[in-house]
């Protein structure tokens, strides 16, 4: 596995940003009118059978972040190409501030029907930013958001480590189902934190983004003075 010193691309930065992913996820599910922010084939799912069934009011629900998925996919996606073509290093942290900022909105948004809808649009359309923006870690494609590609990804490379006797395989297989199991330790924590104390549950993935910020701008900055080679 490559090494890469760039913050935005270690295997610390994916741990911190799978656990928000698990957080988030739990959040707005246990607080928002059980909608997914991360993965919105659950959405979609449910899109399907709301309109099987002719349910329009959980039509809208389902389709609100899907929505806000795509558009918050597609600001990635401008925010990378202009800094870019600046030479400007700051895509990875410009989207960390970007969901900092989100969540600090959201955490002040009434837990109603009207205002449960602008906070999955909010937390989905970060989720998606995130989700394009960091996709990436030490050589390895380590989905911080879901957790589907993460198992089967560990699963082939046990499988494949196991029988060929390569110790690499097998420890990339192992970190493959370390980042599952973190991603139901996030939801497991969002869950506890978000029953508990739901006005400041989302302190929590805030506060592990800004460990994330701290953590790229650090490795940046020992990049800049020749740390690395």
């Amino acid at each position: 596995m490559t090494t890469d010193p760039r913050g935005s691309r270690t295997f610390h930065t994916a741990v911190l940003l799978t656990v928000s992913g698990g957080w988030l996820d739990a959040y707005t599910y246990s607080a928002r009118g059980g909608v997914f922010a991360n993965a919105q084939t659950g959405n979609i799912v449910k899109l399907g059978i709301a309109a099987a069934q002719g349910d329009l009011h959980q039509m809208l629900s389902c389709l609100i972040p899907v929505i806000a998925f795509t558009f918050g996919i597609l600001l990635s996606l401008i925010i990378e190409s202009n800094l870019e073509k600046r030479k400007i290093p700051f895509i990875r942290r410009a989207v960390l501030l970007v969901e900092i900022g989100v969540l600090l909105i959201v955490m002040f948004l009434p837990q109603d029907e009207l205002f449960n809808r602008i906070a999955n649009a909010l937390i989905s359309f970060i989720c998606a930013m995130q989700m394009e923006a960091f996709r990436t870690f030490e050589g390895q494609a380590f989905a911080t958001l879901v957790s589907t590609g993460n198992l089967r990804k560990a699963i082939e490379y046990l499988y494949s480590g196991i029988r060929s006797a390569d110790s690499a395989k097998k420890k990339t297989g192992i970190r493959y189902l370390l980042i599952v199991a973190l991603f139901i330790t996030g939801a497991v924590l969002g869950t506890l934190v978000t029953d508990a104390f739901p006005r400041i549950s989302l302190f929590g993935p805030v506060f592990l983004f800004v460990l994330s910020f701290i953590w790229i701008t650090a490795r940046w900055f020992r990049i800049k003075a020749g740390d690395f080679q």
